[in-house]
């Protein structure tokens, strides 16, 4: 799951989404067989992680688990700290990159996009079931070329989506519950068009979920299309759809729900099976699945609709400050998002909610406590100081992994919090953090 803003035509250098069970294993050969594992994969439940290491030269690294070739570096050994993905003839370096379940997938200096690890669901969209563990092309929609002239790609559990500069919206891998939006549910192994008859205006951004798909158009209206068992198309029902729906806002009384038109949005985010954007304002709102409180709205109560992120700020002298959100990232049962605020010189914070066994929320607390957070709080970082923990500062993007999260600082620190048993901290350990670290590069 990767999201996009209304004003951005590419996600570039982004810290991408990622996958639900990354699976054991090591070894190199590429034939090797992986057995056992589970083979449903959320978008954002994944424990590895790709990123790039710096802003004015980046290159992309991956580090975490690796069974299935995940972290593109031609072997399926796991790693603690970031590794360089392999790159193809003819490639310097790659300009932008996501992450689904159990495998990654890029665009190339040299136009093409790439992708690599788990493809037992064609995810890797090379016309083959085979798993990977270095980058191959994925074919365009004849099967035969590779795909390039691509904007955006966003990859979710089984299935990716690819933006063109034409406009033309791609997709492939998993169709089980119509996430490929081309009015089927048959699976693809190669590019094919998402049916966009319903969207009148112009694609700018997408995001894919576990098993479900996001497109916002220049107009700021929001589409979706797949699973929606939780609600998470956002459309005011929990019915499945294999083409393109418009999600809505929701109002009103518990036993009398409205939903209208949900517009005016810049940006927007999938995770496992809830979503959320940030509109003109810089407020945010979600919608889905909320079992532990990821919708932010301070309940558990799922929403076939979009309701706003309930964040209060307050101090001694101001008991409401005034709020903007500049980035947001939806994870497997978490959220994060980057805050500003304050008169004249502006404040920035990061606030996280939702699942919090594994200290994804990074508020500091002791892990395994506070398993369900419905109100966002503030993410602290490590202080070599008597003074403990204090607010991260500084950040410019955040995104979420599987029991993992992940921010970029203004001088283009990386910072990681969460879950860690199979390195996907990046910090050389396998030990699990309530707060913020600095990956190691």
């Amino acid at each position: 799951m990767c999201r996009m803003t209304r004003r951005m035509l590419c996600l570039t250098l982004t810290l991408a989404l990622t996958a639900l069970l990354a699976s054991c294993g090591s070894g190199s050969d590429e034939d090797e067989e992986y057995e056992g594992y589970n083979l449903f994969y959320s978008t954002v439940n994944s424990e590895h992680t790709l990123a790039f290491n710096d802003a004015t030269n980046p290159q992309l690294y991956g580090w975490g688990a690796n069974g299935w070739g995940q972290l593109g570096l031609g072997t399926r050994r796991d790693s603690n700290s970031p590794k360089p993905v392999l790159m193809l003839t003819g490639v310097s370096k790659y300009t932008q990159v996501s992450i689904g379940g159990g495998f990654g997938v890029a665009i190339g200096d040299d136009g093409v996009v790439y992708a690599w690890g788990h493809n037992t669901s064609g995810q890797l969209g090379d016309n083959t079931l085979t798993t990977r563990s270095r980058p191959a092309p994925v074919l365009d929609t004849d099967e035969a070329t590779s795909l390039s002239g691509v904007t955006a790609v966003a990859a979710g559990g089984n299935h990716c989506l690819a933006l063109k500069s034409n406009g033309t919206l791609l997709a492939w891998g998993s169709n089980t519950k119509g996430q490929l939006g081309n009015n089927s549910t048959t699976t693809s192994k190669f590019a094919i068009e998402v049916d966009t008859t319903g969207i009148t205006d112009e694609i700018v951004a997408i995001a894919a979920g576990g098993e479900f798909s996001l497109a916002l158009t220049s107009t700021g209206k929001v589409y979706a299309w797949g699973s929606n068992a939780k609600g998470q198309l956002g459309n005011g029902t929990t019915t499945t759809s294999k083409v393109p729906v418009q999600v809505k806002q929701r109002s009103g009384a518990a036993d009398s729900y409205t939903y209208t038109e949900l517009g005016n949005i810049d940006q927007i985010a999938a995770g496992g099976s809830h979503a959320l954007a940030i509109d003109g304002a810089g407020k945010i709102w979600a919608w889905g699945y909320n079992g532990f409180g990821q919708l932010g709205d301070g309940t558990k109560t799922s929403s076939m609709g979009a309701v706003p992120v309930k964040l209060e700020l307050k101090d001694d002298q101001n008991p409401v400050i005034a709020w903007t959100a500049t980035d947001i990232s939806a994870g497997l049962d978490h959220s994060l998002a980057v805050i500003s605020y304050g008169d004249g010189t502006q404040i920035i914070r990061v606030y996280a909610w939702g699942y919090n066994k594994y200290g994804q929320l990074g508020n500091g607390g002791v892990l395994g406590s506070d398993a369900a957070v419905t109100k966002p709080q503030e993410v602290k970082v490590m202080v070599k100081s008597t003074e403990g923990l204090s607010p991260l500062t500084d950040i410019t993007s955040v995104t979420t992994q599987g029991h993992h999260s992940l921010a970029r600082g203004s001088n283009n620190e990386l910072y990681s919090w969460g879950k860690n048993n199979r390195g996907q901290l990046g910090d050389g350990t396998r030990t699990s953090r309530s707060y913020a670290v600095k990956v190691d590069f």
